[in-house]
């Protein structure tokens, strides 16, 4: 059974049969409990903490029990009963919370390593999870206040470390309005405040730097009658200096090697010259990829290989970052065709692990960082593609079969579809 939890913002909760109402804010922050502590047996005692303010009710357990029965009609046998606690099993693509720690953790050893052209992608994947605040519309006040108030600390942390990136990488001009943003909402933030002074000073706005600093230095005398910390004195020291080591050009070469760096796949088979009625049914595939998957489905015989590849040709300047052609034979698995991905991403058959659930989390990590466009063609159940829908990002998911598969958009093809001598 496939489940999907997403914490970072709005609670949301999909089944097998796609999203689910989770039911009255009580019952949504018990599911956001447990998430945060997946694959962990959750007390009622801590539950009650986590989920009241104060003393709670006498009613409390009977609540938490009731909410369990009625998130269990969905989850099925995930949400396990321990002796007087409860847990969530969920592998670590099911969990957004999870995928962005994950992400979070590679770019920030890539950055610590001086690798800013792979820690950029990482970083901003991990960013694009957030739809909003933690938990957002959860009953405030209670115990669970504290662990969303940790993500979005750590939020603020990586869109730091991505910055961090971003200069390194030469991106200087492009982040002072981004950097104001975040300023005007945490002005408090030091290192923030370092970020502009050096990314003004790199578009060569030394009296804006200095401005800058003369702003946080107030900011921070306000509202906590403190100075600026060493290091964001030693910046506005060096910026009088004009020192070298603040040179706009120093990881201009970082930058120039970031395309290199990335494997673009272009494997799509050739155009099939279409003779006739197919202007329709491509139109229906590019219009619905929007939604990250569609699957053109028809009879053997029927060109349903052609149609994608069609689509696939129409949609490619959609998808700068590389367009998969994978063939799924009536074997091959989701973690199989993820692999194949990932090998045509560019990552070394070494790095690609072995556990089927973080082959697919690394697969939906890597696409999340890149806007690409795979095509399975041939695929022929549910369980060879669904956990091969991009779970955020700019990527799609394009299948070709004989059966109407998964519940998104599906475009069906008839046997008078044909191309050039190609069939489905």
């Amino acid at each position: 059974m496939s489940i999907m939890v997403r914490l970072l913002g709005p609670v949301e909760l999909r089944g097998e049969d796609g999203p689910v109402d989770p039911g009255p804010a009580k019952r949504r922050a018990v599911l956001a409990a447990l998430a945060l502590h997946a694959d962990r047996p959750v007390t009622l005692n801590r539950l009650t903490d986590l989920l009241w303010a104060g003393e709670p009710p006498a009613s409390a357990v009977a609540n938490i029990r009731n909410h369990v029965a009625a998130l269990r009609r969905t989850v099925g046998d995930r949400l396990v009963s321990r002796l007087g606690a409860y847990q969530l099993v969920l592998a670590p693509h099911e969990l957004d919370v999870t995928e962005f720690q994950q992400l979070a953790d590679r770019g920030r050893a890539a950055l610590a390593a001086g690798e800013a052209t792979r820690a950029e992608p990482e970083l901003a994947a991990a960013l694009r999870l957030w739809r909003g605040p933690a938990g957002s519309g959860l009953p405030a006040g209670a115990g669970l206040d504290a662990l969303l108030a940790g993500l979005e600390a750590d939020r603020q942390r990586v869109l730091e470390d991505l910055i961090d990136a971003r200069l390194d990488l030469g991106y200087a001009g492009e982040l002072v309005p981004p950097l104001r943003d975040h300023l005007a909402g945490h002005p408090l933030r030091e290192r923030a405040w370092a970020q502009l002074m050096l990314a003004l000073y790199r578009t060569g706005d030394l009296a804006a730097a200095l401005s800058a600093y003369r702003q946080a230095q107030s900011e921070l005398r306000s509202q906590l009658g403190v100075d600026p910390g060493r290091e964001l004195a030693d910046l506005h020291a060096a910026m009088l200096d004009r020192a070298p080591r603040l040179d706009p050009w120093a990881r201009q070469s970082v930058r120039r090697g970031r395309a290199a760096a990335v494997e673009v796949p272009r494997e799509l088979p050739p155009d099939p010259p279409f003779l006739d009625g197919v202007d329709e049914a491509t139109a229906a595939v590019v219009d619905g990829i929007g939604s990250g998957a569609v699957v053109v489905h028809g009879p053997a015989g029927s060109g349903t290989t052609s149609l994608v590849t069609r689509a696939g040709h129409r949609l490619a300047e959609r998808f700068p970052d590389g367009q998969v052609f994978a063939v799924a034979g009536t074997r091959s698995s989701a973690a199989a065709l993820a692999g194949r991905v990932l090998r045509a991403l560019g990552v070394p058959a070494g790095e690609i692990p072995e556990q089927a659930d973080e082959r697919i989390g690394r697969y939906r990590s890597l696409l999340a960082a890149r806007r690409v466009l795979v095509i399975v063609d041939g695929a022929a159940e549910d369980g060879q593609v669904r956990a091969l829908i991009p779970g955020t990002g700019g990527s799609a998911l394009l299948i070709s079969s004989r059966s109407p598969l998964l519940d998104g958009v599906a475009v069906q093809v008839t046997p008078g579809l044909r191309a050039g001598g190609l069939r489905g």
